[in-house]
């Protein structure tokens, strides 16, 4: 401190400026303690914030990966040389194989159609009733006469009553509300409707696709009106019989409940749209050009993120001005070690497999960014299209179609490729022991823990693999999953630095004391100096002016 500083007010006691010298005596004594302070709460606020950021740009990542996985169509699409007739979907995960095949469609499925009877409104009385619907087979129409019988599928009747001021548009609502969806398909059993035909109000009942999903009508009244069964009469008029679709692929004749086939070829389903007379063709054929954007804005997003991460952690040798926020995190350090093994990882569970990401062209370069190679996807791709399921979708398959997954465990299970074997009395999976209950498998140790087949009842198959597969995107979006869970490593290192800003104020208020008792100390020391001399100060006053009485 400058010496015109200290030094003022000169005639009035000392002359010295007390009150900036115990300024400037406590600033030296903790300066560096305030300086040290300051400096702490500074880093610790910007760890904070960054944590912040960290956390935000992993949620993003674990966004755009989960856009890319419900985009995908995995590269395969369907053709039909006549969509009039008939368009191949891709519509699952497992649309990875080449088809090629004649079509010949004989027949369209149709519901179960009954109407009637003509009233002149909608909200005319129709009274009191209980009418009965049952689903099943009609070996004829019942109008026809003869040996009629009917042969329940099993699927829950349903039962509606009516008052005597019931209308028909309350019977329809009755039937309508009281329906199930008994066969667990999304669609209920039976749909009421009323139509007009220009002159009359009907109901209209119709069942769902299929031969097998005819209806039976009985009603109690003591005339019936609103029965189709062949001991009541048949009151309701048969506009439409249930009709299985029918039709060829490759000479094979097949039959299905609906017109919507999606059993028939693994990840592709059948639309039939009219019956035809001649062949068509259907097919499948490679289209990447989707899978090359997802897989580009993958490797895109990745660079993205992890410069970003990088730059929370950088190392600036020249001027620490210029480090990250997190240098030298070890939890930084761990989340870019994570998502870089997951770029080299194999992954297991899929026919053919292990697969890598290098096998879909993406490649991790010097500078520890990705690069994606688009020529090397499609070469590989053409060779083993199973490869791009691996990244988009899990895998849950068998080498026999008499095993199935009956059960897994999320948790549990480990994504690989388990070999079932028996002998009848020692049941292994995956080289571990599993227990026979009826015709499950179930393993509860080792890798395939909480797995559980199935065996098809009298097949006789004894040996065959179980193939479990955990793709890419999913495998990501589990791990991003742990730092971005309640209570991860993340918010316990925010609840950490939170715990070091209390300490610091903790710290910072002990400080605050301790200048306070510090100045009262030296005031208390000047003060007395001060005293001291304005003493010396009225002495000297008061002999000068007794020298210069006794002068005079």
């Amino acid at each position: 401190m400058a010496k015109t500083e200290i030094l003022s007010n000169l005639g009035i006691g000392s002359g010295i400026n007390t009150t900036e010298l115990i300024k400037a005596l406590v600033d030296a004594d903790t300066a560096a303690s305030t300086e040290n302070l300051d400096n702490l709460e500074e880093k610790t606020k910007d760890k904070i914030s960054t944590f912040g950021i960290l956390k935000s740009n992993l949620k993003d990542f674990k966004d755009i990966a989960n856009q890319i996985q419900t985009q995908a169509n995995y590269g395969f699409v369907g053709n039909s040389s006549d969509a009039t007739v008939a368009t191949l979907d891709t519509t699952s995960d497992k649309a990875g194989s080449t088809i090629d095949s004649s079509l010949t469609v004989t027949t369209l499925a149709s519901a179960h159609t009954l109407t009637g009877p003509s009233l002149n409104s909608a909200s005319a009385a129709v009274g009191e009733r209980t009418i009965t619907i049952n689903f099943g087979t009609w070996s004829a129409d019942p109008t026809a006469g003869g040996g009629q019988s009917f042969t329940s599928n099993g699927q829950t009747q349903i039962s509606v009553s009516t008052t005597a001021s019931s209308t028909l548009t309350d019977l329809r609502d009755a039937i309508n509300n009281a329906a199930t969806d008994s066969d667990n398909d999304g669609e209920k059993d039976v749909l009421a409707s009323i139509i007009y035909d220009g002159s009359n109000y009907m109901l209209m009942l119709k069942s769902e696709m299929g031969a097998s999903n005819e209806m039976k009508v009985t009603d109690n009244h003591g005339t019936p009106a609103y029965a189709y069964d062949a001991t009541d009469g048949a009151q309701l008029t048969q506009r439409v019989a249930g009709v299985n679709s029918a039709f060829t692929v490759d000479g094979i004749s097949m039959t299905r409940s609906s017109n919507t086939v999606d059993d028939l070829f693994d990840g592709f389903t059948l639309n039939l749209k009219k019956t035809s007379s001649s062949a068509v063709r259907i097919s499948s054929s490679v289209d990447l050009e989707n899978v090359k954007a997802l897989l580009d804005g993958y490797v895109s997003t990745y660079n993205e993120v992890m410069a970003n991460l990088k730059a929370m952690g950088a190392n600036d040798p020249i001027d620490n001005e210029n480090d990250g926020a997190l240098i030298g995190d070890s939890t930084l350090r761990q989340i870019m070690a994570d998502l870089r093994s997951m770029t080299t990882t194999a992954l297991g569970g899929y026919e053919g497999g292990p697969y890598y990401l290098s096998y879909l062209g993406i490649s991790t370069l010097r500078d520890g960014s990705l690069a994606f190679d688009q020529t090397k996807l499609d070469a590989q791709f053409k060779a083993q299209p199973e490869i791009v399921r691996s990244f988009f979708t899990n895998n849950y398959s068998t080498s026999n179609s008499n095993i199935s997954i009956a059960a897994f465990d999320f948790v549990n299970t480990q994504p690989g490729s388990y070999a079932f074997a028996t002998n009848g009395s020692t049941h292994t999976i995956g080289g571990v022991s599993a227990t026979k209950s009826g015709d499950n498998y179930s393993v509860s140790s080792g890798d395939p823990k909480g797995l559980t087949i199935t065996i098809a009842n009298g097949s006789g198959i004894t040996s065959g693999t179980v193939y479990y597969g955990k793709s890419f995107l999913n495998r990501l979006t589990d791990k991003l999953d742990t730092y971005l869970k309640f209570n991860s490593i993340l918010d316990q290192r925010v609840n950490n630095f939170n715990d070091t800003l209390q300490t610091i104020s903790d710290k910072r208020a002990a400080l605050e004391d301790r200048i306070a008792k510090l100045t009262e100390r030296y005031a208390r020391q000047y003060s007395a100096m001060e005293s001291t001399i304005a003493t010396f100060q009225e002495t000297g006053n008061m002999l000068t002016s007794m020298l210069e009485t006794k002068k005079d």
